[in-house]
């Protein structure tokens, strides 16, 4: 890497490389964007664990399969028990709000933990404009800003829910392709 204000970054190596290239106007938005969804995967894996996503895939394959449509929010309020206090919290938030819209099934927990990414990777953005801030100079700062915000805002997340949730998209016979459309 380069000198740098992404060097002094508290954050992982993934999360440092995405500042960088947003910093570097040789790099396309385009190219922003293939180092931001692997690094939100990492932080993702990293911080929600495996017994959790089996659980809420688990309470949202149950509403796919039932004969009849039952509200699933009170068995994901159940999940929040043993939650961590990261990102599994705002992924139950999201979830629970995307059932109270009325979706249903799989693509549930898919709007869900895409989302959470989304929003994950709003909080990162943050973190690193402010870092730059004190490292650097407010107009390299705010256009690091908007070239992460604009990678951010077209990353397909739902991709990488479907990995983390750890099911092909056809798993739930479309339906978390419709949902995400229609919710």
């Amino acid at each position: 890497m380069s000198d740098g204000p992404h060097r002094s970054l508290p954050m992982r190596r993934p999360c440092k490389t995405v500042a960088e290239c947003a910093d570097n106007a040789a790099f396309e938005v385009e190219e922003i964007r293939e180092t931001i969804l692997p690094a939100l995967e990492n932080d993702c894996r990293r911080e929600m664990r495996r017994e959790f996503l089996d659980g809420l895939s688990r309470v949202c394959a149950d509403q796919e399969t039932s004969l009849f449509k039952t509200d699933i929010r009170p068995v994901l309020e159940e999940l929040r028990r043993t939650a961590n206090m990261g990102v599994e919290s705002l992924v139950l938030d999201h979830a629970i709000r995307t059932a109270a819209n009325g979706a249903s099934g799989c693509g549930v927990a898919e709007k869900a933990v895409s989302q959470a990414l989304k929003d994950r990777g709003a909080s990162g953005i943050k973190q690193v404009e402010e870092h730059y801030l004190r490292k650097s100079n407010a107009k390299r700062a705010h256009n690091l800003r908007d070239r992460m915000e604009q990678a951010v805002s077209g990353a397909d997340t739902d991709s990488v829910a479907r990995r983390l949730l750890e099911r092909p998209a056809e798993e739930c016979n479309g339906q978390a392709h419709e949902t995400a459309r229609t919710g």
